[in-house]
């Protein structure tokens, strides 16, 4: 039976997009490396070939790949309890997106789960050590470019979250349909 792929706010993503990453690095460095042993081989052992120019083009993937290895090697997924009673706080009509890391031009972003519910964008981090505040306005503003009136909330503690999920429901709004696609596709498109 076939594996399933994982994608973009799944969970365990990040694991699968870095194992794809580091063997799409070492797959292209065989590859470069079979090209220009051939050349050398049909070519008595010059190097001055078109075997070797099509060898270093494949410098090009292997290193698209490596980027997004390096990118992703410090995060992790959270552990699965962790998940379980993360999952717990969702509410029909809310969405999770797990495993989120995104980049700006300042730094690499990773938040362990993002909840869109209601008129509210909160976003879960276990490693308090990351700058939350960037984060959150880097989120609100981008939310903000696409004229989207979301609160972003990031949090470092599970009783946090408990907190925040109880400003939806009568007290806010549930946001359109159209609006949260919108949040959705934009958190996605975001994701490394």
């Amino acid at each position: 039976m076939k594996k399933q792929k994982s994608e973009r706010g799944q969970y365990g993503y990040l694991k699968e997009k870095k194992q794809n990453s580091l063997f799409g690095t070492l797959l292209m460095v065989v590859i470069g490396i079979a090209i220009f042993v051939t050349g050398l081989l049909l070519n008595k052992m010059e190097a001055t070939n078109v075997f070797t120019v099509i060898a270093i083009c494949m410098v090009m993937p292997a290193a698209k790949y490596f980027v997004s290895y390096v990118i992703l090697f410090p995060y992790k997924s959270m552990d699965l309890e962790t998940k379980q009673r993360l999952d717990s706080y969702a509410k029909e009509g809310d969405t999770v997106l797990y495993d989120v890391v995104f980049t700006s031009s300042e730094k690499v972003m990773h938040l362990d789960c993002i909840y869109v519910t209601g008129h509210q964008v909160i976003g879960y981090t276990s490693r308090a050590k990351d700058k939350v505040q960037i984060m959150q306005d880097y989120l609100k503003k981008e939310l903000k470019l696409r004229g989207i009136s979301y609160a972003v909330f990031i949090a470092t503690e599970e009783k946090q979250i408990k907190d925040r999920m109880k400003l939806r429901g009568e007290e806010a709004a549930e946001a359109t349909l159209a609006a949260k696609e919108e949040v959705l596709s934009m958190l996605r498109t975001f994701t490394v």
